[in-house]
């Protein structure tokens, strides 16, 4: 009887400790949001955000690191991670595949076209891009760039795990152009100077609302958890001073 109480009793323990873990899904590589510094540690102003949040809910912080965007976005719909964040711009084509709560960053009306060396002289659009059948544009599967250029019609594009094999797809000339985040464009040209940056402007109906915190729109309380969560990290200058700290802001 004793030794069936104690079972009865781990098994709760047990189940009570996996509850208290908050699992993010993240990616490395996407410096200032997530990246690994020196000692193998996950950093950045999505990992600080992370950790906020799990303090809030009282949590423990688990991040699981799933490599792409498209595995990301599987993972969300199949509850391997109870949230992603990564930077995901919000669309009106990701909200109806999962929640997204907003929590940094401004409306996206313009991304920049990345090119090494210099810009061609007849190149100021994408529509111009895809007059030329031999230019190749670089971009992150699943990303939001992505979805940019999918609406314009003949481009040909190459899809690259992370945005920095897209900068190197350009530096040993596989790629003529990549389109990248707005902030990632002051860091990789600070570390590749032969960058030049072409500004595309987007029609209203592929502009982005900002990052979003992404949940599985089944999981009902904890999106008003995190809601919450939000609202207070809001409140508080947490987001604010975080990204000060990340120079997310001038």
């Amino acid at each position: 009887m004793y030794y069936f109480i104690f079972c009865i009793l781990s098994i709760i323990s047990f189940t009570s400790a996996i509850a208290k873990d908050l699992v993010v899904g993240t990616t490395s590589g996407y410096a200032p949001y997530v990246s690994i510094n020196t000692d193998g540690e996950y950093e950045g102003f999505d990992i600080d955000i992370a950790k906020a949040l799990a303090d809030k809910l009282g949590r423990r912080l688990v991040i699981k690191d799933f490599g792409s965007m498209p595995a990301l976005i599987l993972a969300i719909k199949q509850n391997k991670a109870d949230v992603l964040i990564w930077s995901i711009s919000i669309t009106q084509e990701r909200q109806k595949q999962m929640t997204m709560i907003y929590y940094q960053g401004e409306k996206t009306t313009s991304l920049p076209l990345l090119f090494w060396g210099g810009i061609p002289d007849n190149i100021k659009s994408l529509e111009d891009m895809a007059t030329n059948p031999n230019a190749v544009i670089s971009v992150e599967a699943g990303s939001f760039q992505e979805n940019v250029l999918l609406s314009v019609a003949r481009l040909t594009l190459k899809q690259v795990d992370k945005v920095s094999d897209a900068i190197l797809e350009l530096k040993y000339g596989k790629s003529q152009a990549a389109l990248v985040d707005n902030s990632q464009k002051i860091s990789y040209m600070e570390r590749f100077p032969k960058l030049k940056s072409l500004t595309i402007n987007l029609p209203e109906s592929k502009q982005s609302m900002g990052n979003g915190i992404c949940l599985n729109s089944k999981n009902g309380d904890l999106i008003v958890a995190i809601q919450k969560a939000v609202n207070e990290l809001f409140k508080e200058g947490t987001i604010a001073n975080l990204e000060a700290k990340w120079k997310l802001k001038e």
